[in-house]
């Protein structure tokens, strides 16, 4: 048991900049997290990459050091830092290229794919077309505002409408007081985005 534990505990270590960058992207973006088999082929996908610009780091510092100046030793502790540095930076620009649809933008612009970097198709609608809605609530009644918050799928969540305020029968706006308004989007049979 104990060859064991010390030949699990290199390889945990080893992994361990690919489940951080992983951790990260999951916890700031409104991708849900896959299955326990997709999460490890993501870290290791995560951890290739990373392992990857660890070496190639290594090589670049190692002849900066041999040919201008010299600031310390290469060894495990510093081979760990920048895994753990680039890990962090990996995680975070990751969740910044999914957030913004640059990447599947361009791929579009190529005839790579048609895909956006959203989740699914009802966080692009409200990520791409910033600007008030009109909800058609389940009943008849309707609410005008500005989603500052949805839910990241149909199914579940809440709206957070800034500036809410009834619509009456003849689509007239009428007087609000209310600063926010949160509605369960079971409550909500459509979703209108209204002209600008």
């Amino acid at each position: 048991m104990d060859s064991l534990i010390k030949d699990v505990i290199p390889l945990l270590q080893y992994l361990l900049p690919g489940v951080l960058a992983a951790w990260i992207f999951y916890s700031l973006t409104a991708f849900k997290r896959p299955d326990t088999f997709g999460q490890i082929v993501q870290a290791l996908i995560f951890t290739l990459v990373i392992q990857s610009l660890v070496v190639g780091l290594e090589g670049l510092l190692l002849l900066a050091g041999e040919r201008f100046f010299s600031i310390g030793v290469w060894d495990r502790k510093s081979e760990a830092l920048w895994s753990a540095v680039i890990a962090l930076v990996m995680g975070f620009l990751s969740c910044h290229i999914a957030h913004g649809d640059r990447l599947h933008a361009l791929l579009r612009k190529l005839k790579i794919t048609a895909k956006k970097s959203f989740p699914c198709e009802w966080y692009s609608a409200f990520s791409s077309r910033p600007g008030f809605v009109i909800l058609h609530l389940i009943g008849g009644k309707r609410l005008f505002g500005w989603p500052s918050e949805w839910p990241s799928e149909p199914a579940n969540g809440q709206f957070v409408l800034e500036f809410p305020r009834w619509i009456d029968s003849d689509g007239n706006l009428l007087p609000g007081r209310a600063k926010a308004l949160v509605i369960d989007v079971s409550k909500v049979s459509c979703v209108e985005f209204a002209k600008q």
